[in-house]
């Protein structure tokens, strides 16, 4: 029985752990705002110099 259960507590960890780093990894790889949206049309970086 406890062989069973560190399986499937095995197995669990194993499917979720791509799901956990991709979400709490990562995060921005740069700080330059999307200008091909309107919001972001008026920033500094984003207006023609």
């Amino acid at each position: 029985m406890k062989l069973i259960l560190s399986a499937l507590v095995t197995a669990v960890m194993a499917l979720s752990a791509p799901a956990f780093a991709a979400s709490h990894g990562g995060g921005k790889m740069d700080d330059k705002p999307d200008c091909t949206k309107k919001e972001n049309a008026e920033k500094k970086e984003c207006k023609k110099m």
